[in-house]
């Protein structure tokens, strides 16, 4: 059931009273359409000129690791872009790496010395408590807070649990012409065993998602990227929905606004109007208004511009946005995004145009 709360003044109250600037996305994410498309990027900061600076002296993973930093590239956006959500900064593996795994940084990418095979590997995870091992990630999110109040809402964010199963089963980010060899025949030949990881890394993120909120946090994001487009409804409705659906109820009892993003289509096609996500967010390879009609009336969407589009000249730029925000007024309300991650050597001013562009329309 969506929680659509109808807002007539200009504060929410949910312990931490947010001002008639944050209404914007939290609006649209109840379901209530604003007279103002909101747009949001992920990992928005990475074209800001401040955010290449910080990158060349610190590097990502020094950024990540430094709760000032983080916060600093995490508010970037909403004060150079003018953007109206703020998406935490930080690395997906710091939780895994909370788990017990230890993760080796080579040029083919992240590697997992000893990936989970066996019940044992299993077992031998633990389900960290969040405040010691994810302290950085949570104090980034305290002082981005302090930073974004009357501004803009601050959202946090987890991988969904299969995306990160699959990158512990695999050993690494997925390639190649069989990216997910491992992870389905473990599927097929045992099952028992990919669930019993799933369950241990979902309990894993409800802990941590009520650390972010507890930290701050004003609506949360669960990525399931990549995964979805390589299984089949049938997998997918078994391996992937009854953990987004725990994700979906710990945030629930919350009273925060929960968006859903992933690749493929997939989950297009499982039951998701018994979840109650807030938001569904579209990769650009979905038909927007297609998908509205297929998630029904009642979903808000966010999305859903190609990333490669803002490579374009302008009148293309604009003649694309104005075709998805014109599809986007079918839903309850619609998130401006882009389909995917801004790419880090799109022009800052092509962003820029972006940006304002939506908020003329």
């Amino acid at each position: 059931m969506h929680r659509h709360t109808q807002h007539h003044g200009i504060t929410v109250d949910r312990g931490n009273h947010m001002t008639h600037t944050d209404m914007l996305y939290i609006t649209a994410a109840r379901g209530i359409r604003p007279a103002t498309v909101p747009i949001v990027m992920e990992v928005q900061m990475l074209v800001c000129p401040g955010f290449k600076k910080l990158n060349e002296q610190y590097g990502f993973d020094g950024i990540c690791k430094n709760a000032e930093l983080s916060a600093q590239c995490t508010v970037m956006p909403v004060t150079d872009l003018g953007v109206d959500a703020a998406i935490h900064m930080s690395d997906a593996f710091i939780p895994v790496e909370a788990m017990g795994l230890e993760i080796q940084h080579t040029l083919q990418g992240p590697r997992i010395a000893d990936p989970i095979r066996t019940p044992a590997d299993v077992e031998r995870l633990c389900v960290p408590e969040p405040e010691e091992a994810m302290s950085v990630w949570l104090n980034a999110l305290r002082i981005a807070k302090a930073e974004l109040m009357g501004k803009a809402p601050l959202i946090g964010w987890i991988a969904a649990p299969l995306n990160t199963a699959s990158f512990m089963v695999e050993g690494g980010l997925p390639t190649g012409p069989t990216p997910y060899d491992t992870l389905k025949t473990m599927m097929y030949t045992d099952p028992h065993l990919l669930h019993r990881l799933l369950d241990t890394v979902t309990t894993m993120y409800v802990q941590f998602i009520n650390a972010q909120i507890d930290a701050g946090a004003d609506i949360i994001m669960a990525l399931d990227l990549k995964t979805p487009a390589a299984l089949c409804l049938q997998d997918y409705r078994e391996f992937a929905f009854p953990y987004i659906q725990k994700i979906a109820r710990a945030v629930q009892s919350r009273n925060v606004p929960l968006l859903f993003g992933s690749d493929g289509a997939t989950f297009l096609h499982a039951p998701f109007s018994d979840l109650g996500v807030d938001v569904i967010a579209l990769d650009w390879t979905v038909d927007m208004g297609d998908a509205i009609q297929k998630l029904g009336p009642d979903q808000v969407v966010q999305g859903n511009l190609d990333p490669h589009c803002l490579l374009a000249p302008e009148s293309i730029i604009e003649d694309r946005v104005k075709e998805i925000i014109d599809a986007g007024t079918a839903a309850p309300a619609h998130i401006f995004s882009l389909g995917g991650w801004v790419l880090m050597h799109t022009p800052f001013e092509k962003v820029r145009f972006l940006v304002d562009l939506v908020h003329s329309l």
